[in-house]
């Protein structure tokens, strides 16, 4: 099966599936409508630039090799995409304790000065 009719069927949650899908459909070539599908999603929806190179890492060997090698490029992508989030996660948690402190002493400090 072709890969753009395997985005077009699975794809439906992410918009920029849909996007390379009808970039497919309407002549470009996988790799191209790929490639031009994840970088206008990146700069709309603020993906890191390392999230967007995983991305565009992975369409560039998607639907490239059988089905073993398929198997293998979801698993090392799946791993990849796994860490990626435990990071993006620490870094969240890491991030939201100063936010939360400088909300407080911000507070403190327009209290201070009211007062």
């Amino acid at each position: 099966m072709p890969v753009a009719r395997l985005v077009r069927r699975h794809g439906g949650e992410l918009p920029f599936l849909g996007l390379c899908a009808d970039r497919c459909e309407a002549g470009a070539d996988w790799a191209q409508a790929w490639a031009s599908a994840v970088s206008e999603e990146a700069e709309q929806e603020g993906f890191s630039e390392k999230d967007a190179a995983m991305l565009l890492d992975f369409g560039a060997g998607f639907g490239a090799s059988d089905t073993q090698g398929q198997l293998a490029h979801f698993d090392l992508y799946a791993g990849l995409a796994a860490a990626a989030l435990k990071e993006a996660r620490e870094e969240r948690d890491r991030k939201s304790k100063l936010y939360r402190m400088l909300g407080i002493s911000g507070g403190m400090a327009a209290a201070i000065l009211l007062c």
